[in-house]
């Protein structure tokens, strides 16, 4: 409220202040009892002048809430200053490629169908061993690629697969050697 401020004359606070001397007034406030409240009540009274309290009104910050909102999704939809478009192009190393089609793959090829035309030596009881032996680690070539897929990502199935296809040229070698 803006009430007009007001400032009294000394003349008034003067005699306010003979008036509360008075000798009727005063034994009048010595008669009067006294009492203490109890030390709860202090307690209660501290508390409340203590605390704050919290006006909460939920449509105002529902206010404040969808004025960000709307200033932020400006901001986001229409600053486009910082925006770039970037692209790359990936080049695949051959080497890291596996080789679908192996030397040693071929060679097999052309013993199993050699062991078709010619018996005589695909019977041999040494032969038939290193045959078993070389269809083994066809399979087991074949299993290693599968599992490493196009790109050769696991260093320990790569080395397998060396392993392997060394173990097979030998015993290519093995068989030329029969043949």
């Amino acid at each position: 409220m803006n009430l007009p401020e007001y400032n009294p004359s000394d003349k008034i606070w003067i005699q306010i202040e003979t008036k509360l001397n008075d000798e009727i007034l005063q034994k009048s406030i010595e008669t009067m009892p006294i009492y203490e409240p109890k030390e709860i009540v202090w307690q209660q009274i501290e508390q409340q002048l203590t605390s704050k309290i919290i006006n909460f009104k939920p449509w105002r910050w529902a206010g404040v809430a969808a004025v960000l909102a709307i200033f932020i999704s400006f901001y986001l939809l229409y600053n486009f200053d910082n925006q770039q478009i970037s692209y790359s192009e990936e080049k695949i190393d051959q080497s890291v490629l596996i080789n679908l089609s192996n030397d040693s793959d071929e060679q097999y090829k052309q013993i199993i169908a050699f062991c078709e035309t010619e018996n005589d030596i695909c019977k041999n009881p040494e032969f038939k061993v290193l045959r078993t032996e070389l269809d083994d680690l066809q399979n087991a070539s074949i299993q290693l690629r599968n599992a490493m897929g196009q790109y050769n990502t696991e260093p320990q199935l790569m080395a397998q697969l060396t392993d392997v296809e060394q173990q097979k040229t030998l015993i290519i070698r093995k068989i030329s050697a029969k043949i």
